[in-house]
């Protein structure tokens, strides 16, 4: 299970993850694959239709789930349109302990028209070294196979695959536990691999030591934490890579150490990334920059990425940042780019005078899907409400502004722990909701959410094993 504690004493966010795997310990053996489901037809699939019926679908990781009995080696469920049915997905390799499902998202990486699951396995020991991680991309439609993403050097400890993205054939996987490879004293620095996942081979490595990136290397940044990638200010036909660096301290440039504003956090934008370069177009940004800033922050927690009309948006969030001048009650920073424009802040979003410190606000974050028309953001508030009840806020940008808060369930659920979206459904993770965890789907004009987990209506229960934490990651 999660080591879940209390956000207004900081330590949910600031607990270094090697913690938590304490909680995935167990014994190693030979895990179990479901295959995806066989496709009606792939031709015209949504953004997120994995079996080509048409109807958009949507990916619930449960990272502690013991299939075959293996403690924590993870599973993922792919649902189906509303979620009347779905496939449970593991692969062969998963040992316990693996955290296969910590992170996942569908996306279009290949050309077959259908969506392909990406999942990541931070935990899983790969070459002899102990939680160095993998990332597993499992192709929906007719191609039905599965490969393994790891780094070419594994690292014991580095958590590869803690955060995945992806932007057509192009995808990016985190290991915000990485060691620098070229300075003393850097342990957790961090790292992204960069991998063409239409023809998986080697990942290229970047990180604040690589040329042109900015920043420095320093112990403890977690340089890879949260990602996204999209068009955001380089070259208009070239995908740019953003990098969340939440435990990053605002002290000045060259490399310190425990000096400044301690785990402020902050990003990089890395220009053009889809061939490898001697040297980048970078910017950095400090929250400072552009909001009120304070230690502990921990901007560039959480990440999403979307466009409208030609315009690239950026939403980062620093979650005990102070909004609206209530202490650590959570941020969110909007960027905007286009094909003219280079990213530039946009605006700084909060809960204002309903918020209180603590509730995580940006926690988690998603952009609704639909290809035109408004921006739809979706901000997780896990520890919203009496007892971590949790919620999600719903903001609309431009001229019809609103911000709604959706919340359901009970306390202790933590509602918003995740959150996506299918189509246009919201798809909001409750981790700890009864004994299982849950998926929250609301529709666009629905009062009330439902709330679905393994063993409700068609949607399977792990053959022989049981669920502990559905739901905290969707995609």
């Amino acid at each position: 299970m999660r080591l879940l504690l209390s956000l207004a004493a900081t330590a949910v966010i600031a607990l270094p993850p090697a913690v938590a795997a304490e909680a995935l310990a167990g014994t190693r053996g030979a895990g179990s694959r479901t295959a995806p489901a066989s496709p009606a037809d792939c031709n015209g699939a949504g953004e997120s239709d994995f079996d080509g019926d048409g109807l958009e679908d949507f990916a619930v990781g449960d990272p502690f789930a013991n299939p075959g009995g293996l403690t924590g080696a993870g599973a993922v469920h792919v649902l189906f349109g509303r979620g009347e049915s779905g496939k449970a997905v593991t692969v062969p390799e998963t040992e316990a302990g693996d955290a296969f499902g910590w992170s996942v998202r569908l996306a279009k990486v290949d050309g077959d028209g259908c969506a392909d699951l990406l999942v990541g396995a931070p935990y899983a020991d790969v070459a002899g070294q102990a939680d160095a991680g993998a990332v597993y991309v499992v192709y929906g439609g007719p191609r039905g196979r599965t490969v393994r993403l790891v780094s070419p050097e594994p690292e014991a400890d580095a958590h590869f695959g803690w955060s995945l993205a992806s932007g057509g054939t192009l995808v990016a996987a985190g290991a915000p536990h990485e060691d620098a490879e070229d300075a003393e004293d850097a342990a957790d620095s961090g790292a992204v691999y960069l991998f063409d996942a239409a023809t998986p081979g080697t990942g290229r490595r970047i990180s604040q030591e690589t040329g042109g990136v900015a920043g420095n290397g320093e112990a403890g940044d977690m340089f890879g934490w949260s990602l996204a990638i999209g068009r955001l200010g380089g070259a208009s036909d070239e995908p740019d890579l953003a990098v969340g660096v939440p435990y990053e301290n605002d002290d000045g440039a060259g490399r310190q150490a425990d000096a400044g504003k301690l785990d402020s956090g902050s990003i990089a934008v890395i220009y053009d990334v889809r061939e490898a370069k001697d040297e980048y177009g970078s910017r950095k940004w400090d929250l400072r920059e552009v909001a009120r800033s304070d230690e502990g922050d921990r901007f560039g927690y959480a990440m999403a990425y979307t466009e409208r009309e030609d315009v690239g948006y950026l939403a980062v969030s620093a979650p005990l940042g102070d909004g609206g001048d209530v202490k650590d009650s959570g941020l969110v920073q909007l960027f905007q780019a286009s094909a003219t424009q280079e990213i530039a802040s946009l605006a700084t979003l909060h809960q204002g005078a309903e918020g209180a410190g603590g509730e995580g606000y940006g926690f988690s974050l998603a952009f609704a899907g639909e290809s035109a028309g408004e921006v739809r953001l979706a901000v997780g508030v896990p520890f919203d409400g009496t007892g971590g009840q949790g919620g999600v806020r719903l903001v609309t940008l431009g001229e019809q502004a609103a911000d709604t808060l959706v919340t359901q369930g009970d306390a202790g659920d933590h509602l918003g722990w995740s959150v996506g979206f299918s189509g246009n459904r919201l798809v909001a993770g409750a981790p700890d909701r009864g004994g299982a965890g849950a998926a929250v789907l609301l529709g666009r004009n629905d009062a009330r959410g439902v709330p679905l987990s393994p063993g409700t209506g068609k949607i399977p229960v792990l053959e022989g094993a049981a669920s502990a934490d559905f739901g905290s990651a969707v995609g």
